[in-house]
């Protein structure tokens, strides 16, 4: 495809569209964190990504997986109850989730290897993930609107209010600033969204028990296939950290954890916003029977290069580059990044297109390939007992070798579908 004749393409306009606005969105953290790097120590910054990476993984679960299917239906009823749908799961599934946390907090916290002054990082893991699971619904009537503006301005708007609120409450001295900031960051993005929502036919009223029952029914191979293999890839990602806390201390998660941070830069910035736009696009493309091939050369070219220089960046001024933004106390983060910088590279590049796997219904194929890459990280507990450098070496051999295996599937999924079209057409 000719670069004027891209520019001119829809999925390039709405990819530039999310990409343009998440950019704006992500440098209000990134600018901030030099700021609360100073104002936080790397424990609680540890303790507050283990909070993360639990609400990470437990909003897989909250939705039974059924917002994926809110771009599916082609009459907007139906949407708006498969949205109902997963939120009644999230309200449910998270009230039971505080009960319990109430009940074994101490014993999490043991096994967690977080100090009993953090508890109220757990107490507040099923607001979190509530919230985070509440936007996620509503992003994707968005998408389904193709209103990639807003998701742009919502991601703003969550930013926006996300790192304000945490710098004032370390000024004025209220402890958990970094988990309160960051609920009232998804509290404002999803009074943002709902608005927009209801600005583009989410109707209320469209509430029923018979379509619920109906949507159930006709979508259930959402939870029935990508429920359990969908939370092991979601632990796949972000169990690490809360390993790397139980297994050595809160401080070094903190390290870890702003170099995950950092190295997320092109994720946070561009693959996601690709991936939502390749997920509406190619899923059109794949109800019409016609090709996207030339479209996805082009993204994987940009997506390669911005991989590439990620990689020659770090390598060379890594260590440099950490200690003039985030201070000399965050040295070893720089340190352990050359070293992860080969992962994040190779998931940026994965998670662009991962979307894919859902357009073209191959929900199976992503599931053998979710499940390949929690076993084999899970696997690491093996590796508890090893210096912590020899441990974060071995982690990213894991993760090298099952980002190859998914950008190999991802390629065998595109080719065959390709060539049906070809012969078919």
């Amino acid at each position: 495809m000719k670069l004027q004749n891209l520019k001119k393409s829809e999925i390039f306009i709405n990819t530039s569209t999310l990409v343009s606005g998440t950019a704006i969105a992500q440098l209000i953290p990134i600018l901030l964190q030099p700021v609360l790097r100073r104002f936080y120590s790397p424990e609680i910054f540890g303790a507050y990504a283990v909070y993360l990476s639990m609400v990470g993984i437990l909003v897989i679960v909250t939705s039974f997986r059924y917002e994926l299917a809110i771009i599916l239906p082609k009459r907007d009823k139906d949407a708006a109850n498969v949205l109902f749908l997963a939120q009644l799961f999230n309200l449910v599934i998270n009230i039971l989730l505080f009960i319990l946390i109430l009940i074994f907090s101490r014993r999490l916290l043991r096994l967690l290897n977080l100090d009993s002054s953090y508890v109220l990082f757990l107490y507040l893991v099923p607001a979190g993930t509530f919230l985070f699971s509440l936007y996620q619904s509503l992003n994707y009537w968005l998408i389904r609107k193709k209103s990639f503006f807003r998701v742009s301005l919502n991601k703003f708007v969550r930013r926006s209010f996300e790192g304000s609120f945490q710098i004032l409450f370390k000024w004025t001295g209220i402890s958990g600033g970094l988990i309160f900031g960051d609920l009232i960051g998804h509290a404002a993005n999803n009074i943002s969204g709902l608005f927009q929502s209801l600005q583009l036919n989410l109707k209320l009223q469209d509430f029923s028990i018979v379509k619920l029952n109906y949507v159930f029914k006709k979508y259930i191979d959402y939870p029935k296939y990508n429920l359990v293999t969908s939370f092991m890839s979601a632990c796949s990602y972000l169990l690490p950290i809360i390993l790397i806390n139980k297994f050595f201390s809160s401080e070094t998660a903190g390290y870890f954890d702003l170099s995950k941070l950092v190295l997320s830069v092109p994720f946070a910035l561009v693959a996601s916003s690709i991936s939502n736009v390749l997920l509406q696009r190619t899923s059109e493309k794949y109800k019409k029977q016609k090709s996207f091939r030339k479209e996805l050369v082009s993204i994987f070219f940009v997506v390669f290069a911005i991989a590439l220089i990620e990689i020659l960046v770090i390598l060379y001024f890594g260590v440099d580059l950490f200690q003039l933004f985030f201070g000399k106390d965050w040295t070893f983060s720089g340190q352990i990044s050359q070293i992860l910088v080969w992962s994040y590279a190779l998931n940026f590049i994965t998670s662009s297109f991962s979307s894919i796997f859902i357009s073209l219904n191959k929900i199976k194929h992503l599931s053998i390939w979710q499940i390949t890459y929690f076993v084999s990280i899970v696997s690491l507990i093996l590796f508890r007992n090893f210096e912590f450098i020899t441990f974060i070496k071995i982690y990213v051999i894991i993760e090298v070798i099952c980002y190859t295996l998914n950008i190999t599937f991802l390629f065998s999924i595109i080719k065959n579908y390709e060539t049906k079209i070809y012969e078919n057409g």
